[in-house]
């Protein structure tokens, strides 16, 4: 069984405070975290990502959240539409008139990109239905059919709050980073926001998975800007290009002030996040850790220093396989939250809530979703 590893924590980080990161050889390394975690046992773990990662590009893979074996992933390279794994995917004929939108580059080819799943995403609600949600806006979307589901305000722009780092882990999958290469913080990690904290601790020496894994595992902010150092790109550039990323992603209604989401300037949409989301989902690296329950904290030397846990209520259920999902919140853009699932029928919904005043409002209003999505699909 493939076994998640690597996770660091939560935190809210000033933008003011800088991170310095630097390549060096592997030494130790410990992790701070403000609650109690479950510590895995070590026996059969993965000696490093790289390892693990040829294991989960097998033709099966097994899923912890759900217990079961034999799903692909969207973005597994035996995956499939249907995602029964059998067949392949049907390529895109590019001679004939070209689309408004294009897959980026940095997405493989365009005729055969997964990214055309999000082809159907600016459409309308067919039909009257509709339920009655608390968030000030929600979009859902059929990944199957291609067929807008649920619409509430989609197009409103909102701070968007954690769900940023979606899109700071696309722009380091799009920079082709280094994930395996070794970097240690300093200081600078500490943050000074006003109640603000991060699970980094100081000295910290890891690798660039368990920085993209502690930012959108546990939403370490710390672990966020540390991201543009695993692009190798100064902190400017490097959110230049998370723009360029949304843009490239079709999110024409976004905008991104940092890699962490903790400025209320970060703003997008419902459908745009949904976007962003499904190219989540369909991207190897981010699908990695964007799917995971737990992340364990290595360091440089591959030592297992601890676990932790994702922010993502839905893992407690197990009628629904997650194949990407980010939680946010701040003070403005209260509780907010971004997905892809597979329901226990197979069918594969993407959906996005933003400003639940409450966090059980917007539990409530996922539950929601998922279960009229359900009904529709019987």
């Amino acid at each position: 069984m493939v076994r998640w590893w690597r996770g660091v924590g939560v935190g809210t980080l000033c933008m003011s405070c800088g991170l310095t990161l630097a390549a060096i050889e592997p030494v130790d390394a410990r992790s701070l975290s403000n609650e109690a975690d479950a510590e895995p046992t070590q026996s059969e773990r993965p000696s490093s990502m790289s390892t693990a990662m040829g294991q989960a590009s097998q033709m099966m893979r097994s899923w912890p959240a759900l217990g079961v074996q034999g799903l692909s992933p969207l973005w597994s390279a035996q995956g499939t539409p249907d995602g029964t794994g059998d067949g392949a995917w049907p390529e895109r004929d590019l001679t004939e008139e070209l689309p408004d939108w294009m897959p980026p580059e940095w997405s493989g080819d365009a005729s055969s990109s997964h990214l055309w799943l999000l082809d159907g995403i600016d459409g309308s609600v067919q039909g009257v239905d509709s339920i009655w949600l608390h968030s000030k806006s929600a979009f859902a979307y059929d990944i199957d059919s291609g067929e807008v589901l649920i619409a509430k305000s989609p197009d409103d722009r909102l701070p968007v709050a954690s769900l940023t780092k979606l899109i700071s882990g696309l722009t380091v999958s799009a920079e082709s980073s280094q994930l395996d290469a070794p970097l240690c913080l300093d200081e600078a990690i500490q943050p000074s926001w006003p109640g603000a904290t991060t699970r980094l601790e100081t000295d910290l020496c890891t690798r660039g998975w368990d920085l993209l894994g502690a930012a959108v595992v546990r939403s370490d902010n710390g672990a966020a800007l540390a991201l543009a150092e695993v692009a190798q790109l100064p902190y400017a550039p490097f959110v230049l290009r998370m723009n360029e990323v949304a843009q490239e992603l079709g999110m024409q209604s976004s905008e991104f002030t940092d890699p962490t989401g903790v400025e209320d300037t970060n703003l997008s949409t419902a459908r745009d996040m949904t976007r962003a989301v499904v190219a989540s989902s369909v991207d190897p690296s981010v699908a990695t850790v964007a799917s995971a329950p737990h992340w364990d904290v290595e360091n440089a030397n591959g030592e297992h220093v601890r676990r932790l846990h994702s922010t993502n209520h839905l893992h407690r259920r197990t009628d629904v396989q997650i194949l990407a999902a980010k939680t946010g919140y701040t003070d403005t853009a209260r509780h907010c939250f971004s997905a892809v699932v597979q329901l226990d029928s197979g069918r594969r919904i993407a959906l996005t809530t933003l400003g639940a005043k409450w966090s059980k409002e917007r539990w409530s209003d996922v539950n929601r979703i998922l279960s009229w999505a359900r009904q529709r699909s019987n």
